[in-house]
């Protein structure tokens, strides 16, 4: 008897639904892709619990007859391809033709189009198993696809859904980088009846740029334009300035179509190498136009990665691009500081904690009242009361125990004290600001802020709802008084973000969120390498992390200090 057998159409459908549907967001990027294929521009979603329940999506585009809403539902049925050669020369979003079959074999799904000028329009039910339901509907050009009730049928693949808010998050973020990619395109998204995104038609890439994330977001990036043969390169990416403490808000698109691809990241952080510190990220929105003869698109099923011919050649324009955006623009603008942007050179120094017009490497304490040289510290052998620390570089002081030479990081110290001060939250004090300072916020993160306004408000962080994306802070721990408060918010919403889209349960959640938010205020408002600190400063620093839970190390693991023990020290002079 063998041992070999055919699977079934309906178990088929289901394997191959969950290669394309993975999640709700994936049908929202499906039916959008058709939409925008079909001419849309107007694209209108609605969903309900994340998606999970339902999720509608209606355009203004061609529109379909009868037999041919009939034939869309059939495994690799497409109008996008009929030849080899056009599977290679693909300049449509939805070509596979998997799309609707996928979907309709794991939800209930209603479909209503009608062409423009058409005297009846066509409605099709399908739920799987059953025939299909076929009615007349209005002539009202466009077409609008429902679903309800995803994997109702495959409670296995039911299970692994997220929740509500982590569902969401992917698909507003499936619907900005669409909304990026076709800013002639108006969008709207509205979540159990609430408008969670309105984005109307712009009239440039940079209008569409700045209503999705806001002027003030949009002002810390730079423009970006290059060309190779049959390549163009545009976009934005941020000043070196602007960091981020996560790979958030980086998107390259490939002939508009949203992608991950390592040539182009690589070549992105070859160029920040050096100009930004080691643990932050750079943010940009990359686009390049290319021959489709040149990328292959069909190498994912759900169509998130590409295939270069010559990744050489493009990973050597978007680096040589940047660079010489990078370098003219950030010399003549201002950074979001206020003050003048500084040369590379400098930018590259100062990321290496190394100031190029100063070469020494110890330097006195900002109080030494003697005015002590090198010399002087060490012949006089470190008397407490006449000089207790000195400084190694920017980043490091040091002094002398019973045991041996003990030298601290500055910043790792300060942050783990500042770390566990807001992990207890008892110790905190909120300080209103004598004036408050509204904050702009891209969607994402200002949907995130507002929905966690009350856990925000247990660590010192008086928030508002000022409305269209703007947040007020009235109120801040005194710690954070002196810190950039736009960038310690959109760390602390990536921290948040995070936290819910990482699959963990919610019991568990909350102390890893509280973990997340506290390591991120304190390493906003932690003293920098370049920040000097007096003795007595210094002396209460050092007592504040001998009190710390684990005075050994940072939030992020690092170090805060080493001691140079006298029997190592021998060692390395050959006295033992």
């Amino acid at each position: 008897m063998s041992n070999i057998s055919i699977l079934s159409d309906s178990l088929i459908n289901k394997i191959a639904a969950g290669e394309v549907i993975e999640r709700p967001a994936s049908i929202v990027r499906e039916l959008t892709d058709n939409s925008i294929d079909a001419g849309a521009t107007r694209i209108d979603i609605e969903i309900l619990d994340g998606g999970k329940k339902f999720i509608k999506v209606s355009d203004n585009g061609t529109g379909m007859e009868r037999a041919d809403a009939l034939l869309c539902f059939k495994r690799h049925a497409t109008s996008k391809i009929n030849s080899e050669d056009d599977l290679f020369n693909l300049s449509t979003l939805g070509f596979r033709g998997e799309a609707l079959s996928a979907i309709a074999s794991v939800a209930k799904i209603t479909l209503t189009t009608a062409q423009s000028g058409a005297e009846t329009g066509t409605r099709i039910e399908v739920i799987p198993g059953r025939k299909n339901e076929i009615k007349d509907a209005p002539p009202v050009a466009g077409t609008t696809v429902e679903t309800e009730d995803l994997f109702y049928n495959t409670p296995a693949r039911r299970k692994f859904l997220k929740r509500t808010a982590t569902e969401l998050y992917h698909i507003i973020e499936t619907v900005i980088q669409k909304a990026f990619a076709y800013p002639s395109i108006s969008f709207s998204l509205r979540h159990n009846r609430n408008e969670v995104l309105n984005v109307p038609v712009s009239s440039s890439l940079k209008d569409r740029f700045t209503s999705l994330y806001g002027k003030e977001f949009t002002d810390e990036f730079f423009e970006i334009k290059g060309n190779g043969t049959g390549i163009r390169l545009y976009g934005f990416s941020s000043f070196t300035g602007f960091t981020r403490s996560a790979r958030n808000h980086q998107f390259i698109f490939i002939n508009m179509r949203p992608v991950k691809n390592p040539t182009v990241s690589h070549a992105v952080y070859n160029v920040y190498k050096g100009l930004i510190p080691k643990e932050r990220h750079p943010a940009y929105f990359l686009f390049l136009d290319i021959d489709p003869q040149k990328v292959d698109v069909n190498v994912h099923p759900a169509k998130r990665e590409v295939r270069f011919e010559k990744p050489d050649e493009i990973h050597r324009l978007v680096e040589s691009a940047i660079y010489a955006s990078l370098d003219s623009e950030d010399l003549k603008t201002v950074s979001h500081t206020g003050s003048p942007a500084m040369p590379l050179a400098d930018k590259m120094a100062q990321a290496y904690d190394y100031k190029m017009s100063d070469h020494a490497l110890v330097r006195e304490s900002a109080t030494n009242p003697f005015n002590e040289t090198q010399t002087d510290i060490f012949s006089s052998g470190l008397a407490p009361s006449v000089f207790r620390f000195f400084h190694l570089g920017s980043s490091f002081f040091a002094t002398v125990t019973d045991e041996g030479l003990l030298i601290i990081d500055q910043h790792a110290a300060h942050e783990r004290v500042l770390y566990e001060r807001f992990l207890g939250k008892s110790s905190i004090d909120p300080e209103p600001l004598f004036l408050p300072i509204r904050v702009e916020l891209p969607v994402q993160e200002y949907n995130i802020v507002i929905k966690h306004r009350d856990f925000l408000n247990e660590l010192g962080l008086n928030i508002d709802d000022f409305g269209a994306n703007n947040v007020v802070i009235r109120a801040l721990p005194g710690e954070l008084h002196r810190t950039d408060i736009k960038g310690l918010i959109m760390d602390v919403a990536s921290g948040i973000i995070e936290e819910e889209t990482s699959g963990i349960k919610s019991e568990l959640g909350k102390e890893n969120l509280l973990r997340n938010i506290a390591a991120r205020l304190a390493c906003h408002r932690s003293i920098r390498g370049s920040e000097p600190l007096n003795d007595e400063e210094l002396t209460r620093l050092m007592s504040d992390l001998d009190r710390a839970d684990e005075p050994e190390k940072c939030p992020h693991g690092r170090p805060t200090k080493i001691l140079l023990s006298l029997d190592e020290l021998n060692k390395m002079f050959k006295r033992k």
